[in-house]
């Protein structure tokens, strides 16, 4: 089984994005910002997102880290050495994106669209292939049962533990809205987005894990984006998706523990 990963280098920043269909004032270059609102939306329950560059790049995971995929969506990653190949150098086929999500969320009278991912409603997927891939072009087709709004692509390398994280993860979910009582007895609701955390630990690593994680840890601070996934390969994906967060790091310690072994703690805010 896998342990934890983390893609730190996004190479579809630097890609140039189409899709195979773009909702009117929903542009394909919103899938680079950060803002999680700021979305991609197809016109119809298929869309082919086709990444391309002119030097070529290592690939070895795609995330989706907000999108409104619900139960029964399905992702598929090719990748072609040459922009101008036809022949893939691997296709992942039709994979399972969202196992066990509902159709529509406590809180949406319709089906779920990117207003609700500022309030716990967006679902991720993610794609971890069995080698490292050296490309120029890349298609991620999704499948949905409704329009489909994408919020941001990640692709690149990982790095993975070689331990797994410790029992007792913590993943935190805060919601600072305010429910006021009037003095006639009646609740008003002043409803505010919901953000999430994870809190992990990783006992006793080597001192290799030690030395690539911090040098990922320095290089973005708190201020870089990262992709976690605790179970990357889980046969449910809704477990491999409760348990990877797209975030900044808030905190992060390196214990010595013993000759060689290092205890290090992780905290990261959902962005």
């Amino acid at each position: 089984m896998s342990n934890l990963r983390i893609i730190y280098n996004n190479a579809a920043d630097i890609a140039t994005i189409t899709a195979s269909t773009t909702a009117a004032g929903f542009s394909v270059n919103n899938l680079k910002s950060t803002q999680k609102t700021q979305v991609h939306r197809s016109t119809g329950n298929t869309v082919a997102y086709t990444l391309t560059w002119n030097t070529a790049q290592k690939i070895s995971a795609v995330a989706l880290p907000a999108t409104n995929l619900i139960a029964g969506a399905t992702i598929r990653v090719q990748a072609y050495t040459e922009l101008s190949d036809t022949d893939v150098i691997a296709d992942t086929g039709n994979l399972t994106a969202c196992r066990n999500r509902p159709n529509i969320f406590e809180n949406t009278a319709g089906t779920p669209t990117y207003v609700d991912f500022g309030f716990g409603g967006a679902t991720k997927t993610s794609v971890w292939l069995t080698r490292v891939l050296t490309v120029k072009k890349l298609v991620i087709t999704i499948t949905n049962a409704h329009i489909i709004d994408c919020s941001r692509i990640v692709c690149g390398t990982y790095w993975e533990s070689s331990r797994q994280a410790s029992n007792g993860i913590t993943l935190d979910f805060s919601d600072p809205s305010e429910v006021i009582t009037t003095r006639s007895g009646n609740t008003y609701v002043d409803r505010k987005p919901i953000s999430d955390s994870m809190n992990l630990n990783l006992e006793y690593i080597s001192d290799k894990d030690r030395i690539e994680l911090l040098d990922i840890m320095r290089k973005l601070g708190s201020s870089g984006l990262i992709y976690l996934c605790v179970f990357p390969d889980n046969t449910n994906p809704e477990i491999t998706q409760a348990y990877s967060i797209y975030g900044r790091s808030q905190s992060n310690s390196v214990q010595y523990q013993l000759y060689s072994l290092y205890n290090t703690n992780l905290i990261l805010n959902s962005w």
